[in-house]
C-alpha cells in the first residue's frame, strides 16, 4: 500500500485505515489471499439495461489488449451484445482535459501557484490533498476525462445513462462524489466487463469488424500510460506559446508520488508540471486490468499511431469545452 493504509489489528487481522486510503486498488491485486474486493455495480447496470434504459459505455484508453481477440473495431459490437446503446472513447475527454490543464498551467504557474499537478488520476489527487492540504490548490481543478466524456454524452443524449468502463477501482470513488454522481451512473472495471462477456457468452471471433473508434487524438489515447498526460499537456502549451519552457516531473506508484510531493513542498519543483499516477506504469496497470502492462503499453503505442489527429488541440470537440462546465 503506497499510503500505508493497511495494518494488522490486535488479533493479527488486516485492517484498512480509511483516513489514509485513497482507493487506488493496489491491495486488490496484491493480497495473497484475494481477501480484499471493491464494491461492484454489475447488478444495478444489468437491471437498468433490462428495464429498457439507454446506457452508453464510455471506455478508458487502456482498453487496448485487455480482451483477447477483441479489437478496437469490434469493441462497440461486443458492448451492444450486452445491451449498451453506444460506445464512446474516454480519450476524447482526455484531449479536453489536456487543453484545460494546459491553459490552467499557463495562467497560474508561477504567478498564483508554485507548481501544478495533473488531475486525471483520482487516487493521486486525493493523496496529494490529504497529505498536503495547504497545497491542495496546486492540483489542477480541470475535470477528469471520465467526467468530461460523460457530460458530452448526456448533453447530446439527455435521457441516456452513462457507464464508465476502465482499469481503475478509484473511479468508483470519483463517480460517487456529489459533483459527479449525476454525470456517471455506473462504473465497471475491465475485469468486471470480462465477467459480463463470459456470462453472456459473447464470441469475439464471431463479431464483424466495425469502424475504428473516431474522434480521439493520439495524445488523448496516451493518457493510459505513465508520462502520457504530461506529454499531452506540454504539447498544448507549446502550440499556444512556442517560446515557453515547461519542466515536467512524473511519478508512478503512490510511494513515488509521495516523494515527489515532498520535494515539491520543499521548493524543488517550482514552475513544474507534476504528473502523478497511482499505478506503476500508469492506467494500463490498474487494479481492474487483465493484461500484462508492458505488452499493453506497446500495443497502445501502435493504437496511438493509428489516430488521424495527433495532438489534443487537433480535437474536433475542443469547441465544446466551455459548454461542459455549464
Amino acid at each position: 500500500c503506497g499510503t500505508n493504509a493497511i495494518h494488522s489489528d490486535s488479533l493479527g487481522r488486516a485492517d484498512i485505515d480509511y483516513d489514509k486510503c485513497v482507493s487506488c486498488g493496489m491491495c486488490l491485486v496484491s493480497c495473497p489471499f484475494g481477501a480484499i474486493s471493491d464494491k461492484g455495480q454489475i447488478f444495478q447496470l444489468i437491471q437498468a439495461i433490462k428495464r429498457g434504459d439507454k446506457v452508453c459505455a464510455i471506455v478508458a484508453p487502456a482498453f487496448i489488449n485487455q480482451f483477447p481477440g477483441l479489437t478496437a473495431a469490434k469493441l462497440k459490437a461486443a458492448l451492444e451484445q450486452l445491451g449498451f446503446c453506444d460506445m464512446v472513447e474516454v480519450a476524447i475527454g482526455a484531449d479536453l482535459c489536456a487543453i484545460e490543464e494546459a491553459k490552467d498551467f499557463m495562467r497560474e504557474v508561477p504567478d498564483q501557484i508554485p507548481y501544478m499537478g495533473t488531475s486525471c488520476c483520482p487516487s493521486w489527487s486525493v493523496m496529494a490533498k490529504k497529505l498536503f492540504p495547504e497545497r491542495a490548490d496546486c492540483i489542477s481543478m480541470a475535470l477528469t476525462p471520465m467526467v468530461l466524456t460523460a457530460r458530452m454524452v448526456k448533453r447530446d443524449h439527455p435521457n441516456a445513462r452513462v457507464c464508465f468502463i476502465g482499469p481503475c477501482a478509484a473511479k468508483k470513488l470519483e463517480a460517487s462524489r456529489r459533483s459527479v454522481r449525476s454525470d456517471v451512473d455506473f462504473v465497471l472495471t475491465f475485469e468486471e466487463l470480462m465477467g459480463l462477456f463470459e456470462a453472456k457468452e459473447v464470441d469475439f471471433t464471431a463479431l464483424e469488424e466495425g469502424e475504428e473508434p473516431q474522434g480521439a487524438t493520439a495524445a488523448g489515447r496516451g493518457f493510459a500510460v505513465s508520462g502520457g498526460v504530461a506529454q499531452a499537456v506540454v504539447e498544448v502549451i507549446h502550440r499556444l506559446d512556442p517560446d515557453r519552457e515547461v519542466k515536467v516531473a512524473s511519478a508512478q506508484g503512490l510511494a513515488e508520488c509521495k516523494k515527489m510531493l515532498m520535494l515539491a513542498k520543499a521548493g524543488k519543483y517550482n514552475g513544474y508540471l507534476l504528473e502523478g499516477m497511482a499505478c506503476p506504469g500508469g492506467c494500463v496497470a490498474g487494479a481492474g486490468t487483465l493484461a500484462d502492462p508492458a505488452k499493453t503499453a506497446a500495443i497502445l503505442a501502435k493504437y496511438k499511431q493509428a489516430a488521424d489527429k495527433k495532438e489534443a488541440l487537433d480535437s474536433p470537440y475542443e469547441i465544446t469545452l466551455s459548454f461542459l462546465h455549464e
